[in-house]
């Protein structure tokens, strides 16, 4: 499976800190999460799995709309808003553990049902 993939980091920020902003890099993109307790280091190989503080998720279409409009709703985005705070669409990997995988990147959400969903996270988190 893909999300067995690892990241890699490519910044800490401050380095040596308890806590942290980690810049992580995937096959295909690139975010900033929190990290607390920090010990990574530029350069390290960590588990494709972040976490949300909070999220706001929310299917992206319905199964009951136009194939063309469900189509046009199944493109992976996400866009930094905030420091470690994000909004975007994912595709629904693993529905019983609530993962979502944008961009190459694996985040644990509390998925509410469908192929993509449509989300808004407060604080994007380095699993551990």
């Amino acid at each position: 499976m893909q999300y067995m993939d690892k990241l890699t980091v490519v910044l800490v920020e401050p380095p040596g800190d308890e806590a942290a902003s980690v810049t992580l890099r995937s096959a295909t993109g690139e975010v900033v999460a929190f990290c607390w307790p920090c010990d990574l280091h530029a350069g390290d190989r960590i588990d494709n799995r972040l976490s949300t503080l909070e999220a706001d998720v929310r299917a992206s279409y319905c199964s009951d709309w136009p194939e063309d409009e469900r189509e046009a709703l199944s493109t992976e985005w996400i866009e930094r808003t905030g420091p470690h705070a994000y909004r975007g669409r994912g595709r629904v990997v693993d529905q019983a553990q609530g993962l979502v995988e944008v961009n190459g990147f694996i985040i644990e959400m509390n998925v509410p049902g469908g192929a993509y969903v449509d989300f808004s996270i407060t604080r994007l988190d380095v699993g551990r």
